[in-house]
């Protein structure tokens, strides 16, 4: 049986939490949120909610049933709400906005799913977590019949998408003085593709 499923509406806290905690040392988000505590303990949180309740909203939130993992699918095109996310300061959206803008300019055209953030606590990283929940996510655009997409921030994390039948779409790309991303999409197969349950389509 499988240990990710959709996550409900009212764990919006939880899976905030779980997601500040798994990017707080990334690469992408100390670029975009400098200051390790602001990230930590104002930034991140304002931000993964804003993208959180834009999935719930029209897309797809999975977690593990222990907690530790969480995803957020939005439709291709949907990068949630454009206004200022409250508790960010002008720097932070400016450098937001930045990635943001480079991000859309290179997603390949819809119908898709996107995989925003993919988030494994620490304690339980490299443990095969986010290639479960990933398949979860990738089992049901299969059975819709639709593509995924997503921009992987590191070596590892290319390695892993790699395996699940991800491949590069265009060049890597990095903000002014930021790190690299490596665009990467996935086409339909029926490696997972299973009936879907999925409650709309991109």
């Amino acid at each position: 049986m499988s240990d990710v499923r959709a996550a409900a509406p009212s764990e919006l806290d939880t899976v905030v939490g779980v997601l500040v905690a798994a990017f707080q040392d990334d690469p992408v988000s100390r670029w975009v949120f400098p200051d390790d505590e602001r990230r930590r303990a104002t930034a991140h949180p304002a931000f993964f909610r804003a993208i959180a309740e834009a999935a719930f909203a029209a897309g797809f939130v999975d977690v593990t049933t222990d907690h530790s993992a969480a995803i957020l699918w939005l439709p291709g095109g949907d990068d949630g709400d454009d206004a200022p996310i409250a508790g960010l300061d002008a720097g932070e959206h400016g450098r937001l906005a930045t990635l943001l803008g480079m991000m859309a300019e290179r997603e390949p055209p819809g119908p898709l799913w996107h995989a925003q953030f993919i988030g494994v606590l620490p304690a339980r990283q490299r443990r095969g977590v986010g290639a479960r929940l990933l398949r979860h996510g990738l089992a049901r655009a299969d059975g819709e019949g639709v593509p995924t997409y997503l921009e992987a921030s590191s070596p590892d994390s290319v390695r892993l998408y790699r395996r699940l039948g991800f491949g590069d779409h265009g060049p890597a790309f990095a903000p002014p003085g930021g790190p690299p991303m490596r665009p990467m999409r996935r086409p339909v197969t029926d490696e997972y593709s299973a009936p879907s349950k999925a409650r709309r389509k991109p």
